[in-house]
């Protein structure tokens, strides 16, 4: 259900594998959450307090994990952070109740990627990422 499609010069989709287990629910992200930034020169008016801001952009991403993730997918994993470190964009397809994938995803200027053992003996990782939406200027919301 949940997946990260991208290419690299080869074309890659990155899930857990649980997609038929308990119907798509052990395949969702996970700590899914939503954020709003916005960029440029800001001012607070002296007489009032009120702060005044010319905004250059606002960003829309998110933040979130993909766990259980079996050590047969890490050699995906590692090309999608190298990836995506080098600039490139990704798609998520959240496959939350109302499908929603949001293309041309790319690696929020002060996120990473991060990738941990979560299960020693299952030898299961969790990639957690923080990325912006570059295509669309829209919230980038996820309900399960």
């Amino acid at each position: 259900m949940a997946s990260i499609t991208f290419n690299d010069g080869g074309a890659a989709t990155l899930d857990n594998g649980l997609t038929a287990i308990a119907s798509g629910a052990a395949s969702r992200f996970a700590n899914w959450v939503p954020f709003t930034r916005r960029f440029g020169a800001s001012a607070t008016a002296l007489g009032t307090g009120a702060r005044a801001m010319f905004t250059f952009r606002t960003e829309y991403g998110a933040s979130f994990e993909l766990r259980e993730i079996p050590n047969s997918s890490l050699s995906i994993v590692l090309r999608l952070k190298r990836h995506l470190e080098n600039g490139g964009t990704c798609t998520v397809n959240t496959g939350d109740s109302a499908s929603r994938s949001y293309a041309t995803c790319g690696l929020s200027p002060d996120g990473s990627v991060g990738l941990t053992l979560s299960d020693p003996q299952q030898l299961t990782y969790t990639l957690s990422l923080s990325l912006i939406n570059l295509g669309a200027a829209s919230d980038m919301l996820c309900e399960y």
